[in-house]
């Protein structure tokens, strides 16, 4: 995945826990760019992750789905 940019999956034709797996696996790789994913249903399973790890993110459900932004939060500290 790049580095800086804006990469998008649709993973809205998998089924289930694919597009949850897919998702952890794409975010590894996140550089300082955005990951655009779109979800046939809300990840709830994955704010909780978002939130821990110090990732920003932004959801907007469309008439096709979800969108999810996802971007590094630079001002995140691991303290719990």
């Amino acid at each position: 995945m790049a580095e800086t940019g804006e990469t998008m999956i649709d993973l809205r034709n998998l089924a289930p826990p694919e597009p949850l797996e897919r998702a952890l696996d794409a975010l590894l790789s996140l550089g300082n760019g955005r990951l655009r994913l779109r979800f046939s249903m809300e990840p709830l399973p994955l704010y909780g992750l978002l939130d821990r790890q110090g990732f920003g993110y932004l959801m907007d459900a469309t008439g096709e789905g979800i969108e999810l932004v996802i971007w590094r939060n630079e001002q995140h500290d691991d303290k719990p």
